[in-house]
């Protein structure tokens, strides 16, 4: 039984033990982080492709500007997930990671965005990525990749940094709400409408009628005033529907109106990832990577976004057409380069067009 005893006391008092170390070690702990200051800011920068946007001179003022940057401060007041967010709230930056060391080092791991095109169109100068996001431009880092200008009005403003396909998908989604929104204002017309034949139906039930001591005379009086009563009263509702139905019929041509424009948001979200698919490729592939220098854009708005390009050989310009089938286009544009133009010579058209599927002209 003492043995017992004596085993079950050994047990509380190695617990004991035990918490008073685990809490010594945590007060040791805080005590460290209230007193050890951050000496250093690692900053290493991966992804971006060849002409980064940002390096971390660039992130370590934006940390500054924004009064984030950690160095001089102690380990605890240092807020790693603030930070994290602050670093991804700049447009270049796609992902990154914050982490702090006991000797008061901190590592910032960032991934940045990699551009494709830079879009210089009218009131436009913004970098586009691989995965749709629009950078504005940053002073001081240029970046080599081919140019789009031209003629064109993008689907977004001029100001607008993000994902264009969110862009889109946030506007298809206000439209509906208004197409919904125009649904339910229509309900109170169809009252209106339920109401204006109540009211005709207890005009009609109000009929003449002939008691025994009613002369023809008198009931012919009733009668003709009766009809009186149901012209005018048919006349009133037939006048009031016309009028609740153009009410409604104003509604329908909005909803209407307004489902174009989903379509014409729907079309031109696809035109610009089409666009993007087309740039992607060109970045992926070695002969149009070096081949393509620039990209002409125009459209946009109501009207279909037609795609040229300028090549670094011969004196042509490439009609692609529409944003459909861009990559088929490139690969018939390959052939005719091998098979047609190295025989003819590189300078003998000044325009070739791939409008059509399956299709060279040349002029």
């Amino acid at each position: 039984m003492l043995k017992r005893i004596a085993k079950y006391v050994g047990y509380a008092v190695l617990w004991c033990a035990m918490v008073a170390a685990v809490v010594w070690a945590e007060s040791l702990s805080r005590k460290h982080d209230s007193t050890q200051v951050v000496c250093s800011t690692e900053i290493s920068i991966s992804g971006g492709g060849m002409y980064p946007l940002i390096d971390d001179m660039a992130i370590s003022d934006w940390l500054k500007r924004h009064t984030m940057h950690p160095e001089g401060k102690t380990i605890k007041s240092v807020d790693i997930a603030a930070i994290e967010s602050m670093v991804e709230s700049h447009s270049a930056v796609a992902d990154a990671n914050v982490s702090i060391a006991m000797d008061g080092g901190v590592e910032i791991d960032i991934v940045q965005r990699e551009p494709v095109a830079r879009l210089r169109v009218e009131g436009y100068d913004m970098y586009i990525t691989t995965d749709g996001y629009l950078i504005p431009t940053t002073e001081g880092f240029a970046v080599r990749v081919p140019v789009v200008t031209g003629r064109y009005k993008p689907l977004f403003g001029s100001n607008f940094t993000g994902y264009a396909n969110e862009m889109a998908r946030d506007s298809l989604a206000a439209l509906e709400e208004h197409i919904v929104a125009l649904e339910e204002m229509k309900l109170p017309h169809y009252n209106r409408l339920i109401e204006n034949n109540a009211e005709l139906r207890v005009v009609m039930r109000d009929r003449a009628k002939k008691g025994i001591f009613t002369s023809d005379e008198e009931y012919e009086i009733l009668n003709n005033a009766y009809k009186e009563r149901i012209s005018i009263a048919k006349a009133r509702h037939n006048s009031n529907e016309r009028a609740i139905r153009g009410d409604i019929a104003a509604l329908d041509a909005e909803q209407e109106a307004t489902r174009h424009q989903q379509d014409e948001v729907h079309r031109q979200a696809t035109e610009f990832s089409n666009m993007i698919a087309m740039l992607t490729f060109i970045r992926d592939n070695t002969f149009w990577n070096a081949e393509v220098v620039q990209v002409e854009a125009t459209g946009g708005g109501t009207e279909p976004l037609q795609i040229a390009i300028v090549p670094r050989s011969g004196r042509f310009i490439v009609d692609m057409g529409t944003t459909e089938g861009l990559r088929t286009k490139l690969e018939t544009l390959y052939r005719f380069y091998q098979k047609g133009l190295d025989r003819v010579g590189w300078d003998k058209y000044r325009s070739i067009s791939l409008r059509y599927e399956g299709q060279v002209v040349c002029r």
